[in-house]
């Protein structure tokens, strides 16, 4: 996403699947494409904030029990958007089984890893924990070779790998140091839901199911249910007594913000804006969630931080442009 997501560049900035299911429509030119896309720009600012979001509720409440609120409350947000476009809500959950199954995957337990990963990461390795997820472009590559039979030009996606991987490490680098020791069960939940939602991208794009059919709004009230069965095992129900304003101020900008409205202000932007341009602008995502991270998580900004995320964003372009013609 968050997602991601979120894009999900999900995603969430974010994501492969969002361009396919866009690249149907006639492209906006001109000036035009620049006022189209103007709802897309603030979806791609708003999944900027999903880590923080997912950080802050796992620090006052626990990571499962503000993810419940955070996805079930956009699940609605989802459902109030679409009665208000007069559209028939129960369309957003008549989905194909084979969709439900892999959004469980790819979205709802892709969540539920990254919600994790931040819950559990100590703040040193907040942003290496961010970055890790963000190689899901390079996941798609991989699985689009092996299940779309796809042969991209190999010198572009070896560089891009490369510069992916270097950015990571450069990422925790404080000088000529790699600070402290490194907590790698936080790291393998986020490398582990990346891999989920490029999955979960490569399959929507095999069985050739439109975005607006990807049940985003299901997969997330799906997230909630299985995120609240994992905060009632763990006892994070137990620490809601203690919460306050400022607590309820991030389950109301997360579920409304990166989770509700940030997909779609993206549908929108990309019927009406420029495809390849808001493509190109959602590699901003690693950075600016990045940028956001250091500046609220002191502990987690180390100089290398925003040159590691500059080189994850140009590792992703350099792996998407092995496949444009």
């Amino acid at each position: 996403m968050l997602y991601t997501r979120a894009m999900d560049i999900p995603s969430k900035s974010r994501t492969d699947s969002k361009e396919r299911g866009a690249a149907r429509k006639p492209a906006a030119t001109g000036a035009g494409q620049y006022r189209g896309s103007g709802p897309a720009v603030v979806s791609i600012l708003l999944w900027c904030w999903s880590g923080v979001c997912m950080r802050k509720g796992a620090e006052s409440m626990g990571p499962m029990a503000y993810l419940t609120f955070m996805t079930g409350g956009g699940s609605l947000v989802a459902v109030l958007l679409q009665l208000l476009r007069r559209k028939p809500p129960g369309a957003l959950f008549r989905l194909p089984p084979r969709v439900i199954v892999a959004g469980f995957f790819g979205v709802a337990v892709y969540t539920v890893a990254l919600s994790l990963a931040f819950g559990m990461a100590e703040p040193r390795d907040l942003g290496l924990v961010n970055l890790l997820n963000y190689l899901w472009p390079l996941w798609i590559v991989i699985l689009s070779i092996l299940l779309l039979r796809e042969r991209p030009r190999p010198v572009p996606v070896l560089a891009g790998v490369l510069l992916g991987f270097a950015g990571l490490v450069a990422s925790r680098m404080n000088g000529f140091s790699w600070p402290g020791e490194l907590n790698l069960l936080p790291c393998l939940f986020a490398l582990a839901g990346g891999f989920l939602w490029a999955l979960y991208s490569v399959l929507l794009r095999r069985w050739n199911v439109p975005e607006e059919n990807g049940g985003t709004a299901f997969h997330f009230a799906a997230c909630a249910v299985l995120a609240a069965i994992i905060a009632a095992a763990t006892g994070e129900w137990k620490r809601l007594a203690g919460v306050g304003p400022e607590t309820v101020f991030w389950i109301v900008f997360g579920a409304a913000g990166p989770v509700g409205i940030a997909y779609y202000l993206w549908e929108l932007g990309m019927k009406k804006g420029g495809v390849q341009l808001l493509a190109s602008l959602s590699y901003f995502i690693p950075i600016g969630s990045s940028l956001l991270i250091g500046l609220l998580f002191k502990e987690a900004m180390s100089w290398g931080l925003l040159p590691g995320a500059v080189m994850i964003a140009g590792g992703a372009m350099l792996v998407r442009s092995a496949h444009v013609r």
